[in-house]
């Protein structure tokens, strides 16, 4: 198979750092390595692993389509900011599993873990979403909904993204949040055992919607359902905390920093429905994100 020489990217202006010759490598498999001058004394080897809120839908500079992984998502946002060397093989749609035990076929030919090193010094994992259908269920409550709508109205057309017979997963139970927290200290055990200098950093989900707010447009659910979302995002919030927690990782928690920049609020860091990526991380919570990152970088560097 053959490879593609990089294209060079004359300069960026990412998390307000101004990066000079950025270079993407795109190579056979699907990851993407971002070489950025420094900005820090050295250099380090980073590994993005995750699901879509780590790689990024919705742009339109994606370095890998199959896993709709973007050039402006936040772990290369945080690259290009401190001068990483990144290998980014977060991929949409990606469970716990993925990153562990099994290809996510057809976009990787082997699990995400495999991207981790002896050279590896940064790691960043943002995954259980899609252990628990978190956005999954949003989307089929939603076209549900719509399908509903277009009946009464006699239309003979299917909503876009939706198809008919579709029915939303029931809620996690207990045992699900116990299940996908395991898993998240299981990542952080195989982190380790393949590179054991690496720092570990969670980065959690900032929330879609807020229950104060009962309905929204953006994300037309009824309120049981809006309550429903805020329990699952909560339990996957907390789950990730005590993995972070026992696992001795670092936790960004974009789930507090977004708190005010849902979906329906008027700086949303995620996009409602009919959107370049429904319910995933616009420009501004990339960019949100990546602060995130950055500052849990700079309180354990003091």
């Amino acid at each position: 198979m053959s490879r593609r020489r990089p294209p060079v990217i004359a300069a960026a202006l990412v998390a307000g750092a101004v990066v000079i010759g950025t270079t993407v490598a795109v190579s056979a498999e699907p990851e993407q390595r971002v070489v950025a001058a420094a900005t820090t004394v050295g250099s380090t080897d980073y590994v993005a692993l995750g699901s879509s809120y780590a790689a990024g839908p919705g742009s339109p500079r994606l370095v890998d389509r199959g896993c709709l992984r973007a050039a402006d998502n936040y772990p290369h946002r945080v690259a290009a900011a401190r001068g990483l060397r990144l290998t980014d093989v977060s991929c949409s749609s990606a469970t716990t599993a993925n990153i562990l035990r099994t290809a996510q076929r057809p976009h990787a030919g082997t699990p995400q873990i495999t991207a981790v090193t002896a050279t590896t010094d940064l790691v960043t994992i943002t995954i259980g979403g899609n252990d628990l259908r978190y956005i999954g269920r949003v989307a089929d409550q939603v076209c549900v909904h719509r399908m509903a709508a277009a009946s009464l109205a006699s239309s003979r057309s299917t909503p876009a993204g939706c198809r008919t017979g579709r029915v939303p997963a029931p809620e996690p139970s207990a045992a699900d949040y116990v299940d996908v927290e395991q898993s998240m200290v299981a990542i952080v055990g195989a982190v380790r055992a393949r590179a054991p200098r690496a720092r570990i950093i969670f980065v959690d989900y900032p929330p879609l919607v807020d229950p104060r707010a009962p309905f929204c447009a953006a994300v037309p659910l009824t309120a049981s359902e809006i309550a429903e979302t805020t329990r699952v995002h909560a339990g996957l919030v907390a789950a990730t905390a005590r993995a972070a927690r026992s696992s001795g990782a670092l936790l960004a928690a974009a789930s507090t920093a977004g708190a005010a920049h849902t979906a329906c609020s008027s700086n949303p860091w995620l996009w409602g429905i009919d959107t370049p990526s429904a319910y995933h991380l616009t420009p501004a919570g990339k960019a949100g994100v990546a602060r995130q990152v950055l500052d849990v970088l700079r309180r354990a560097e003091a």
